[in-house]
């Protein structure tokens, strides 16, 4: 797989997921403890804007090491902040947030998984066109 493909099918799973947390925008908030749905409109948003970056980068007629490095450490950072959020709000979240927040962690490892993986291939200022 390309790195151009990787980063597409990451845009397109984090646009997915952000339109999902929009969609259920009124009933999502109350399973992971918050009285409002600001902090879910926020995460949100900040999804929209990552998915964006990665439809950006994957445009490129090239996508080097460096890039595909940087989205993996953002990638593994989600991942960190999703296994704090389960440590430290276990009793707020219900059994569905938990869940959720599992799966989702599970995708964005892989797809960091792939793109490391994919980085130790990249020759530097080669052409890699998707």
């Amino acid at each position: 797989m390309t790195p151009h493909r990787i980063l597409l099918l990451n845009a397109l799973f984090t646009a997915a997921g952000a339109i999902g947390m929009l969609a259920t925008r009124g009933i999502l908030y109350p399973h992971f403890g918050l009285d409002g749905p600001l902090v879910m409109d926020v995460l949100t948003v900040g999804l929209l804007a990552y998915a964006g970056a990665l439809v950006a980068a994957a445009m490129q007629d090239t996508v080097d090491r460096s890039t595909l490095l940087a989205f993996t450490a953002a990638d593994a950072l989600w991942v960190a902040g999703s296994a704090a959020a389960l440590l430290i709000c276990w009793g707020q979240f219900t059994p569905l947030a938990r869940g959720l927040v599992i799966v989702v962690a599970l995708v964005v490892e892989a797809f960091a998984a792939l793109q490391y993986r994919v980085a130790g291939t990249v020759k530097p200022g080669a052409l890699d066109l998707a």
